[in-house]
Formats: structure tokens, sequence, C-alpha cells
């Protein structure tokens, strides 16, 4: 265990970890008069999360409304005061301040955060009933061992994770009632089941103790599960970058350089986005060892233009660097409506040899007169992208399941 977390700490930073939330996690910042903001702070623009952990005993007087009532006041109503004195001292500040005392992010824009605010109350053993809502001063999730391990094991990516926060907290602004008989895994299977949303036809729902067990004991659900095994290795490749960027630090620095900004693009990609990325970037790598292809522009889920190169071992890599930036450009030109590359270049694979990746990334809201000319350019003088062959897929999410007669 790292000796700067308490045990309950390490647990949310290590399922952090697991869901690429560590890019952006901050454990234990400060806040004011150099005392502890809250346990872990996540920044990733537009989205801050802030992560309050107490492990609380469940006591046993021999009254277990009372047992539940003290171990609440401790546990949770004490986890959202901090959360709420947290985010008060963050309208304020323009940086993370680390644990210690440095620098951390840009924060982002008030006119544009969003603000998750999440408690994780343990050591109730799966007695008490947990409660979420508006404490006084906005809406907070309430999260106990199972059901954070469950959601973050689910929603492994911190696009789908704060899609989920998002969608809760609306369902509950809306007005709607909903009932527990469940818990919040059994929530997650209504949002899951359709089509990460919350029904909207219904003032009423009832959160059945079930609903988790069938839905993961669903063929579609196993389907989906065995289809995105391909996405992980778009994770792998976010990995492999960010330890090569960052040397094993994952905490950025006050402001992000463009390989870092990369990352950041490529890991806010949902599970979905990354199925379809991770076997884009497979064919293409499989094609550029053969020979048969050098680059490949890939439309990502969320909007996003990626571009892929691959070229012998022994090539300068400032040529390399040349080419992609190249070929991000004359991308950005053939889909105007879309403002964003992300450039990944490497080396063909050979036997026995290693790898280096270069990055790019480019963001251009208006596509202007003199890039139009670049982009001739370049077509017209080094081929890149001159005559690109489109190549037109369908995915399912839940793919379609076959039945045996």
């Amino acid at each position: 265990m790292n000796e700067l977390f308490n045990e309950s700490e390490q647990l949310v930073y290590d399922i952090c970890k697991r869901s690429f939330l560590c890019l952006w996690s901050y454990p234990n910042p400060l806040g004011k008069d150099g005392k502890e903001l809250c346990d872990t702070l996540v920044v990733c623009k537009p989205d801050i999360i802030i992560f309050s952990v107490k492990d609380i005993g469940l006591t046993d007087s021999g009254d277990v409304s009372i047992d539940w009532k003290r171990w609440r006041k401790r546990a949770i109503d004490a986890s959202a005061k901090q959360i709420y004195g947290a985010e008060r001292w963050l309208d304020g500040a323009s940086h993370v301040i680390r644990s210690d005392g440095s620098a951390g992010i840009e924060l982002p824009h008030r006119e544009v955060r969003r603000v998750h605010r999440v408690a994780i109350a343990l050591g109730d053993q799966g007695k008490a009933s947990i409660r979420f809502g508006d404490f006084g001063k906005g809406f907070v999730h309430v999260f106990d061992k199972t059901s954070l391990e469950t959601i973050m094991g689910e929603l492994d990516t911190i696009e789908d994770f704060v899609a989920y926060l998002s969608a809760k907290e609306a369902l509950y602004l809306s007005g709607r009632t909903t009932l527990f008989q469940g818990g919040e895994e059994d929530l997650l299977a209504l949002y899951l089941y359709n089509g990460c949303q919350f029904p909207e036809k219904y003032d009423l729902h009832i959160i059945d103790d079930n609903l988790w067990d069938g839905f993961k004991d669903n063929d579609h659900y196993k389907a989906r599960k065995a289809a995105d095994s391909i996405s992980y290795v778009w994770d792998r490749l976010v990995e492999s970058l960010s330890s090569d960027i960052l040397h094993g630090n994952l905490e950025f620095g006050p402001e992000l350089n463009d390989s870092e900004i990369a990352v950041c693009t490529m890991a806010r990609e949902s599970r979905f986005g990354r199925r379809i990325l991770g076997k884009s970037f497979m064919e293409f790598y499989d094609l550029s060892r053969q020979k048969e292809v050098r680059s490949r522009m890939a439309l990502g889920y969320s909007g996003v233009i990626y571009v892929f190169l691959a070229m012998p071992h022994g090539e300068d890599r400032k040529y390399r660097i040349a080419e992609l930036s190249g070929r991000c450009l004359v991308a950005r030109g053939l889909h105007k409506e879309r403002s964003t590359v992300v450039g990944l270049a490497t080396e063909r694979y050979e036997e026995g040899k290693g790898f280096s990746f270069d990055l790019v990334h480019m963001h251009m809201p208006q596509w202007t007169d003199d890039m139009q000319k670049q982009m001739d350019y370049l077509q017209k003088e080094f081929g890149y992208f001159a005559k690109p062959r489109l190549t037109k897929v369908h995915e399912d999410e839940y793919p379609q399941v076959m039945k045996e007669n």
C-alpha cells in the first residue's frame, strides 16, 4: 500500500486507476490554509469529481434505527459537508494544489465546469441503507464498497462514468420518484438496459433487487462484453503513451503540452468508442506490417479524427512527425464538420525490434483559406490522403445473438 494513503483512500485510488481516472487524479489535494481539500480530486475538463471517503464502523447499541442514524451522520453527512466545502474553495481557485503544495492542473473555467460530488461510505458491512441526494448544496452520489466497485468496474472509462453520474443526477432533479428495493447496481442495470439513459415516460421507477443479476446473465450483455475485448487495445495504447510521456507520474503539471492533450483526448473515448478505434488500429497495424498501407484515418465515435501512421524502423523521427502533422492537417480538411485531430505514429512491426510513438494534437475550430492551400499542397506534392478509400462499418453496442435450434 502507498504510505501516503490509508486503506480506504487506497481503495478509491486503486479503483480510479483501473478506470483511467488516475490520469487526472490528485490524492489528498490541499485547499484553504493548506488543509486537505478532499480524499481524491479528479479534474478532466470540463469535469471535476470530488471524492470524500469515510470508513466508519456501524455500532451496535441494540437500537438499529439509532445506529443507522449515527452511522449516516458520521459516514455520509460528514462527507457531504467536506465535499461542499471543497467545491466552495474550488470556485475561487485557478489550479489544483497537490498534497506537497505544488501546483497541479488548471481547473476548467467556471462557465463550463461540471462538478460531480461522490461520497464513499465504508464500514457498514452492508447492513446500513445508503441515502443519496441533495444534502443542502447540490446532489451528492453516495456509494458503498460494493456499489463503487460495480459501477466503476462496469463503467471503466471517464466518459462512461461521468455520463452515468450526470444521468443519475438528472433523474433525481426531474422529480420522478425512484423506490429502491435493490441497490445501486440494480439502478445501473436499468440505465444500461435503456441505452445508457433512464426511461423518461414513467413517473415512478421501482428498482428491484434482481435487475443487475438478470442483466449480467442476459446473452446480449455477454455478447457486448465479448465484443468489447478488442477495445482494451486502445487502453493499452493510452497506458503505454502515458508511461512514455509522464514517466510513471500520472499527475499533470500546471499546463498540458500537446502530447498530454492528445493522451487526454484518447482517454476520453467511451468503451464503445474504444471498441471501434481498437478494431481500426489493429486492422491498420496488421496491414502496415504487410506493407499494404502506410497511414489510415479513423473517425472516432466522440467526433475526433484519428490518424495512424506506421513507418519502417530507422526512419528519422523528425520526418515521421512532419508527415504525421501533414496528414493530420489533410484529415481535418477532409472532414470539415470535425475540429479535432489526434495523430499517432509508430514503426512497422519487425520481430525482435522495439517501437516508439509520436503524437500530434490539432484543434482547429475554423477552417481557413490558408489551411486549404496547405492541404492542397500536401495532397499534390506528397500524396497525403490524395485519394482516400472510404470504408463504412456498422457496429452494434450489443451484438445480435444467434440462437441455435
